[in-house]
């Protein structure tokens, strides 16, 4: 079964490929911007139409479709390997029946609970460039969407107006989108059943949660597959170290498959859904010894809550990585925003982007080695950010 040092690995590609696209668009707007700095109004109106008719959007598009094309192709391969490791773990108790083994490539069945996942999964990938946006603010705070077409055009009628009203400082007067646009990042828009909006969520962010919940979709239905043919009456909850604490009355347990049910359906979020992080796998009950034992899960759940302090608080270890990710978050929005500020020659912002990226790190790195917590610095790593020395900047 995949484990979830193995399953963040595989994410990992695809959530470098949307991370960088949404580094480029950014780095786009960010020359845009730049570009009408010291204009007079008429060339910035020429320059605008000519920006508007030109090929660097659909550039980005084009990306945006390559992007996809690659993506679900990989998806179909992880949730294949996803589903016969689950077929490779159930062989043993196939095996204690006296049954044949069984594998993914033979069996119909396994293939089709793929294909339904797949099909569900891969609609984060589908339809990029009419089902991406950037969030921009109207004047009275009031946040809206544009397509990345329509947004582009929308903050280069942003800079022909900060021409026209002639503004002294043309970088402070564009300062607002810079912030905007990297806040927002590339935006993935999910529907509801009668093709309306629902919401939108960052395009990274949307692809590794829905990379997620597809494998574990997938470790669900091939585990009530093979249990059903080798006649489990029971499910293992899988164990982690720092469990959150709506979960922590099962993490590790053995249950039947109708009491395992009835609480999964009490749960606000259930197993293997909303991020969380456990996998559900099919036994025999009074056969298949728990992968640990009560004194291991103990020592853990105590270790969790015992905690550490910080900052005059206290904190289980759970809420340390759950502090951990905010950091990580805010340091990644901040090198968003650099990276713009950087393509649009905004010295100001760059400086104080790369003070508070400094400061968060340090603030992580502490709190890390007093929690005893492991640092992930590839959480807060952003492709396309590159420190830089502003006063050597022309």
């Amino acid at each position: 079964m995949m484990n979830n040092e193995k399953l963040e690995l595989a994410i990992e590609r695809f959530y470098s490929r949307f991370e960088a696209l949404n580094s480029e668009i950014l780095q786009e707007f960010g020359k845009t911007i730049s570009k009408f700095e010291g204009l007079s109004v008429s060339e910035a109106h020429k320059l605008a139409q000519q920006m508007k008719n030109g090929r660097e959007i659909d550039k980005i598009m084009e990306d945006l479709e390559k992007a996809s094309q690659l993506s679900r192709k990989d998806l179909e391969e992880l949730l294949e390997i996803a589903a016969e490791e689950n077929i490779e773990f159930a062989n043993v108790y196939y095996e204690a029946k006296g049954m044949d083994k069984v594998s993914y490539k033979d069996s119909k069945q396994f293939q089709n609970i793929v294909k339904s996942v797949e099909k569900t999964t891969q609609g984060v990938f589908l339809n990029l460039s009419s089902t991406t946006a950037i969030k921009l603010l109207k004047d009275n705070g009031e946040g809206y969407l544009k397509g990345i077409r329509e947004a582009y055009e929308d903050v280069i009628d942003r800079c022909v107006l900060a021409v026209a009203t002639g503004q002294m400082d043309y970088q402070k007067a564009m300062y607002d989108t810079i912030k905007q646009l990297s806040s927002s990042g590339v935006k993935k828009i999910f529907y509801d059943n009668e093709g309306k909006r629902a919401y939108a969520r960052r395009l990274d962010s949307s692809v590794r949660m829905n990379i997620l919940d597809g494998v574990r979709q997938v470790n669900i239905g091939i585990q009530e597959q093979v249990g059903k043919e080798f006649g489990a009456d029971g499910v293992e909850v899988s164990h982690h170290v720092n469990c959150a604490p709506d979960h922590i009355h099962i993490d590790g347990q053995q249950f039947s498959k109708k009491k395992f049910e009835k609480i999964n359906n009490n749960l606000t979020r259930p197993i293997a859904s909303m991020n969380c992080r456990h996998f559900v796998f099919s036994i025999v009950l009074g056969v298949s010894s728990p992968l640990y034992t009560k004194k291991q899960l103990e020592e853990d759940r105590k270790n969790n809550e015992k905690g550490f302090e910080y900052e005059g608080k206290h904190y289980t270890l759970y809420e340390g990585e759950q502090l951990q990710r905010k950091i990580e978050l805010a340091v990644r929005q901040q090198k968003d925003l650099q990276i713009i500020a950087k393509a649009s020659n905004d010295k100001d912002t760059i400086s104080k982007t790369q003070n508070n990226i400094t400061q968060l790190t340090q603030k992580y790195k502490e709190l890390s080695k007093i929690s005893g917590l492991p640092t992930k610095m590839d959480r807060m790593r952003v492709v396309g950010y590159k420190r830089t020395n502003v006063a050597k900047m022309k």
